[in-house]
């Protein structure tokens, strides 16, 4: 009696490519991870980005309350601001308002926040008729996780003319 051969995988052979498969869908995975957590610092970069130069309009429609030193400090925390500035106002009142949404804004939008102002108003040699004489910088600080450790100290600062 003659055996027919037969053609196919044996049982051993679907385990090692299953297991082969195995380690790539595990590179990938890998692959994955860093890349999401990178395309969400690149958000949280991006919004502070956006929240610094938001400050500085929001001084640009208030030169009084930016003459009088104002906007300097340090800003963090949440608070309601529904009630703050609801008629006519004055530069202190709508530089309160202001720096407090700021504030708002930097909690809901980066972790452990804090943001700073700091203006020179001397005028500069050299800057021409300026809005506003010297320059502000705003500054904010933020928490993010990157591959070294769970958490770092990110910052960044624009330098501007109010």
């Amino acid at each position: 009696m003659k055996f027919k051969q037969h053609k196919g995988f044996t049982l051993i052979e679907v385990m090692i490519a299953v297991v082969v498969f195995s380690f790539g869908l595990l590179g990938v995975a890998g692959i994955m991870t860093v890349a999401v957590k990178n395309n969400h610092n690149g958000y949280m970069r991006s919004q502070a980005t956006i929240l610094t130069a938001t400050i500085i309009d929001m001084m640009r429609r208030n030169k009084a309350g930016v003459k009088a030193g104002l906007y300097d400090g340090t800003f963090a925390g949440y608070a309601d601001i529904s009630t703050m500035c609801t008629s006519v106002c004055g530069p202190a009142a709508i530089t309160a308002r202001d720096v407090q949404q700021w504030s708002n804004m930097l909690t809901q939008l980066l972790p452990n926040s804090v943001g700073s102002i700091a203006c020179d108003l001397n005028l500069t040699p050299g800057w021409g008729n300026a809005p506003t004489d010297g320059f502000c910088t705003a500054t904010i600080t933020w928490s993010e996780s990157n591959e070294i450790s769970a958490d770092s100290t990110q910052s960044i600062s624009l330098v501007a003319t109010p």
